[in-house]
């Protein structure tokens, strides 16, 4: 029994265990990264009296751009929506031109060879709607994973200090939080004519430039 009483003053004397110091830290990081896929979209478009001349002409223009953009080597292809209109809404049927068109976009690494291809499509009669650097999708997740690491890096820098500023050390993470991964939209280039028959142009020159990628990361803190 007297074992037993001088076991429960003892636990009595030395208190409870001091809490935990939880902080709450948020950290972000910024990269630049060159874009390095070029995505080209472009329009077969045509006019004429009856609706199936009109779809004829673009779905010649459109077999011929789709079997010169396969002899290009690195370069995917998808074709788009496809539309036929009247005009002239107002107008009686049979006294009304009809328009067809329908989209090309054209992907690739080689900027060069992309180009060159658009400029040729171009003197082919298709208009460019959208031209512009991206980044690849593999390409994106390194960057965002390279981000997020640099984040993570300074909010354990960041933990570090502040345990030691409040005499204490860091224990663990809890909780972390990891943001999505944001960058800035690039430039576009949008509705570039096809040029006029007969009239030789040279192909579009679209540069890449650095865009930043971001990511973000939140957690809770144990300090002891």
């Amino acid at each position: 029994m007297l074992r037993a009483a001088t076991l429960v003053l003892g636990l009595s004397l030395a208190g409870p265990a001091a809490a935990d110091t939880l902080l709450h830290l948020s950290e972000s990081a910024r990269i630049m990264v060159r874009p390095d896929e070029l995505v080209a979209a472009l329009r077969a478009e045509a006019m004429a009296p009856a609706a199936a001349a009109a779809q004829a002409q673009v779905n010649a223009a459109m077999a011929d751009a789709v079997a010169l953009a396969r002899q290009s080597a690195g370069v995917k292809l998808t074709t788009g929506a496809y539309s036929v209109w009247p005009r002239d809404a107002t107008r009686p049927i049979g006294r009304q031109d009809w328009r067809a068109s329908q989209t090309l976009t054209l992907r690739g690494t080689d900027g060069v060879a992309l180009l060159t291809l658009v400029g040729t499509l171009q003197q082919r009669g298709l208009a460019v709607t959208e031209l512009d650097w991206q980044m690849a999708a593999e390409t994106a997740r390194t960057a965002h994973a390279e981000a997020t690491k640099q984040a993570l890096g300074t909010l354990r820098a960041r933990a570090d200090e502040a345990a030691g500023i409040l005499g204490l050390r860091f224990d663990s993470f809890r909780d972390i939080r990891l943001g999505v991964a944001r960058q800035q939209p690039m430039p576009v280039l949008r509705q570039m004519a096809a040029p006029m028959a007969g009239v030789s142009a040279p192909p579009p020159t679209v540069e890449a430039a650095d865009v930043p990628v971001e990511a973000s990361v939140e957690a809770d803190v144990v300090l002891k």
